[in-house]
């Protein structure tokens, strides 16, 4: 993106007057960002996905909403033959669960299609919903992350991340059926857990960046070698804005900004009102961003 320079960069990089912007994800193609996020109006109390697009994370053009009322959480985009999907989750009714949407040229979404949730197989994720999706592909199968939890609907409980694998995107198995591939098992952690979570391929190993719980929520990463099992769990050092003083989180790697060497992370931050908006930091080693 030849028009990026990250010195014009003040954060928070977008914020709106009357909604709130979650859940980042971003795909780099053709000298453009596309963004897909949580459009939520705190007056209405709906929820969409948006997208935007843009060249230099200082403008955005207009937003315009590619799901039906009700989906929220978009984890990233992957090409998959002559297409591209996006995952995200439906959020409005109980249960809440997993799906995609197909697209040609980035702007124009099919309706969402289910794919995932737990079964009675799964013996950690007590309230059978999942929601915060991001899909990997290796080796011929996809791998698709998401969030269960012990805490809905109760007043105190974890939600966790787990992992389930497809050869189709259409057929899923569950492969964290005895436990979270992230639990908590940190201070930092508690007293709610971990949701949303992104994964890439850094120094021939598998980083993961996550959000470390909900209430007191910051970002964390972890290591891996096959995408089941992660180790070297740690906060992040991720500096405070006046606008994410009370919270932030749902990190996304942008990949394809800038040089190698140099990474971009865009996540949420809450404000001491409550207000969410999206912040823009860069790092060279993923841990330390500035």
């Amino acid at each position: 993106m030849p028009k990026f320079d990250y010195t014009k960069i003040k954060n928070p990089v977008w914020s709106l007057p009357k909604i709130h912007l979650r859940d980042p994800a971003v795909l780099v193609h053709d000298g453009k960002a596309y963004l897909y996020f949580t459009y939520y109006d705190p007056k209405a109390k709906t929820w969409h996905i948006g997208m935007s697009t843009t060249e230099d994370f200082l403008t955005f053009t207009e937003i315009k909403i590619v799901s039906p009322e009700g989906y929220a959480s978009p984890g990233n985009v992957i090409r998959v033959g002559d297409e591209w999907i996006l995952c995200y989750q439906q959020y409005r009714q109980f249960p809440h669960y997993l799906c995609i949407a197909r697209s040609k040229d980035l702007t124009t979404w099919s309706p969402p299609e289910k794919i995932f949730n737990t079964g009675p197989e799964n013996k950690w994720n007590v309230d059978k919903r999942t929601i915060d999706p991001f899909l990997v592909a290796d080796k011929g199968k996809y791998y698709c992350y998401y969030v269960g939890s012990t805490r809905w609907g109760k007043p105190k409980g974890h939600n966790l991340i787990g992992v389930a694998g497809s050869s189709d995107l259409k057929q899923w198995t569950d492969l964290s059926t005895d436990k979270p591939v992230i639990g908590v098992d940190f201070e930092w952690e508690e007293p709610d857990g971990n949701e949303n979570n992104c994964v890439i391929r850094h120094k021939n190993r598998w980083f993961m960046l996550y959000s470390a719980g909900l209430k007191n929520q910051k970002i964390a990463s972890a290591v891996g070698d096959d995408l089941i099992h992660w180790e070297n769990k740690r906060l992040c050092d991720v500096p405070v804005f006046k606008e994410s003083s009370t919270g932030f989180g749902a990190p996304v790697i942008i990949e394809n900004l800038a040089a190698p060497g140099l990474y971009y992370m865009l996540y949420q931050g809450r404000g001491p009102e409550g207000h969410m908006s999206f912040f823009l930091l860069e790092s060279n080693d993923l841990l330390t961003w500035k």
